[in-house]
């Protein structure tokens, strides 16, 4: 059962982190990558939401499974070394769910008030919320990659 909640864990935060990064990565290229406007590539990963959402849930289902599969219950330890990593992994994970709830319900929202029906029809707009976008973005994406680097860290402890 250990193994089965690893890989559901690990496939989850894969699925999840990412996209997320690459897409990090995409959304403040979009205007050079693509001959079209910056919108196209946020449609994009905005497509991939449900797919984020199912991979972070199947994520938190395998961590904390997997946690109590080897711990026998949800209490998290700091007398060790070991045990600090893995509850600084655990925080750090708890800071980007807390993320994606705000980049999902208070950053995209005005891009998606002035994206309907697949038509920006007030670009300036667009482009001003933009950078708010692909601030929290970036934050986001390294708070995936502390996620990632605590967990392995704590793992090899």
């Amino acid at each position: 059962m250990d193994v089965l909640a690893t890989i559901l864990r690990d496939l989850g935060f894969l699925l999840y982190g990412g996209p997320l990064v690459a897409f990090a990565i995409l959304v403040p290229l979009a205007g050079r990558l693509t001959r079209g406007e910056p919108w196209h590539v946020v449609r994009t990963w905005q497509a991939w939401g449900p797919g984020l959402g199912l991979s972070l849930g199947a994520c938190v289902f395998g961590a904390l499974w997997r946690h109590w599969l080897r711990h026998g219950a949800f209490s998290w330890g700091w007398a060790s070394g070991p045990e600090r990593l893995e509850l600084a992994a655990w925080l750090a994970f708890f800071a980007l769910w807390v993320s994606n709830i705000k980049l999902e319900i208070w950053t995209l929202e005005p891009l998606r008030k002035l994206d309907r029906d697949l038509e920006v029809k007030d670009p300036a707009a667009y482009r001003a919320a933009l950078p708010a976008v692909r601030r929290h973005l970036a934050v986001h994406a390294a708070l995936v990659v502390l996620v990632l680097v605590l967990a392995v860290v704590a793992e090899a402890a």
